[in-house]
């Protein structure tokens, strides 16, 4: 057994990992596979990094272990975001285009919207989470105004309503493999993914990354329920002495430009995730 890691974090040597005897394995981070994981007689993993709306609703729903409070003054500086978590660093949403199509230039979440000018298929997370905020910001919002504009009506409304302009062109991905499909496939021209998947793609893809206005989504590492007391106490203490951490901006730019990436709010979509993911789900059904 072995720790569990972002899908696509392996090739794209994203994990900061200290000498540690554990295999590692990557997952596709949604909380079904965690659930079926927790489930079974003998772990599939002694812990599994996900992002910090996976781990709330699985410490919620006691599909991962309550951690033993910590005494150490490193967590007391950095407490977890959540009883059952370690924290584990950031993950990257981005805009990739197919330069074989669209060119060299870089494109915005504006050009993502502009059919009339770049012409072919998008495709989007199955999330309301990023989703909206990607629409807020193709539609003016800046970064640092995102959450006061999603937690009003008004704002939402605002936000389905770019959706609207899209749906006509839309695919959808579920988890980062399918991102990674569409890419390899040619099946749109520009998307939403994680990072870590265009390193999956190899040397001849022909897809590039927009950093600019990126979306930084924190992890945590969680140990899953089934894991035994002792292998839960053995691999907490070397995931609190020797945290293994994601980061994959490595190749994000580096010469001092503010690219606005925005970090996204944990704690606005504890509180409004059902809500708003029942209004998406309502909108995905509607009739155009």
């Amino acid at each position: 057994m072995g720790l569990a890691v972002l899908s696509g974090s392996l090739d794209a040597h994203s994990l900061l990992m200290p000498d540690q005897p554990y295999p590692l394995q990557e997952w596709d981070g949604t909380l079904p596979t965690l659930r079926l994981a927790a489930q079974t007689h003998k772990p599939a993993w002694l812990a599994a990094m996900m992002d910090n709306m996976t781990l709330y609703a699985a410490c919620r729903d006691g599909v991962v272990q309550t951690l033993p409070v910590s005494t150490s003054a490193a967590v007391a500086n950095n407490p977890p975001a959540s009883p059952c978590g370690i924290a584990a660093g950031e993950d990257s949403l981005v805009l990739a285009w197919d330069r074989g199509r669209l060119g060299d230039e870089a494109p915005s979440w504006s050009d993502f919207w502009d059919i009339a000018r770049h012409p072919g298929k998008r495709a989007l997370r199955l999330d309301p989470r990023g989703t909206l905020e990607i629409a807020l910001m193709a539609d003016g919002v800046a970064p640092g105004d995102i959450y006061t504009a999603l937690a009003s009506p008004a704002g939402v409304d605002r936000a389905f309503r770019k959706l609207d302009q899209l749906r006509p062109y839309l695919v959808w991905w579920r988890t980062p493999e399918e991102a990674s499909r569409i890419m390899s496939s040619g099946a749109a021209l520009m998307l939403s993914t994680p990072h870590d998947r265009l390193a999956d793609l190899g040397d001849k893809a022909s897809f590039a990354v927009q950093w600019r206005q990126s979306l930084r989504q924190k992890v945590s590492w969680a140990i899953p329920r089934n894991v035994s007391p002792e292998q839960a106490e053995a691999v907490l203490k070397m995931l609190r002495d020797q945290t293994p951490l994601h980061d994959d901006t490595q190749d994000a730019p580096q010469d001092g430009r503010d690219i606005h990436m925005l970090a996204v709010n944990d704690g606005f979509w504890a509180i409004n995730y059902y809500a708003l993911q029942k209004r998406f789900q309502a909108w995905l059904t509607a009739t155009p």
